[in-house]
């Protein structure tokens, strides 16, 4: 699917939460001690997340380079697998 869906709901609840986000904002640029610990708070889980995607791309990035220094890897196999098929238990029965 190339478009994403976007619904009229999850529209009006995206705005919703920010509409109530920056009013919290707002009462945090006015002196409200609750709202400047609550735009603290989100702004801290926000700077938490993008370190963790940041850290998560130099990790991404060391990894393809050590892959690409390597060289082509052997596809994965199974270690039991052989070339030929494995011992039958019960012997199997000639249709009749």
């Amino acid at each position: 699917m190339l478009i994403p869906r976007f619904t009229i709901r999850g529209l009006l609840l995206l705005m919703t939460g920010s509409s109530f986000f920056f009013l919290v904002l707002a009462f945090a640029v006015r002196g409200r001690v609750w709202a400047i610990a609550v735009s603290v708070g989100v702004a801290s889980l926000l700077l938490a997340f993008l370190g963790y995607a940041f850290v998560f791309g130099v990790a991404y990035v060391v990894a393809s380079i050590a892959s690409l220094l390597r060289g082509a890897a052997p596809g994965p196999a199974s270690p039991f697998a052989t070339a030929e098929p494995p011992p039958q238990i019960i012997p199997p029965d000639e249709p009749e």
